[in-house]
């Protein structure tokens, strides 16, 4: 997942942003929503693909219940 970088937006597989790229760490996306200051942590395994931003295999929902 060399191709994700800080900044990228993210979006679930319903097309909903859900945050931006903090950085990779390991085997997680560290993330940040739009009004929210805490980090959260999406498995790059949930991945599936990039572009010009990181689009996800969950839903929304499916995501929330994750973090």
């Amino acid at each position: 997942m060399n191709e994700i970088t800080q900044g990228m937006p993210i979006f679930c597989a319903d097309g909903v942003q859900h945050g931006q790229v903090v950085e990779v760490d390991r085997e997680y996306i560290r993330m940040r929503l739009p009004d929210d200051n805490r980090d959260h942590f999406v498995p790059l395994d949930t991945v599936a693909g990039v572009d010009s931003a990181v689009h996800l295999k969950l839903s929304h929902h499916d995501l929330l219940a994750t973090l």
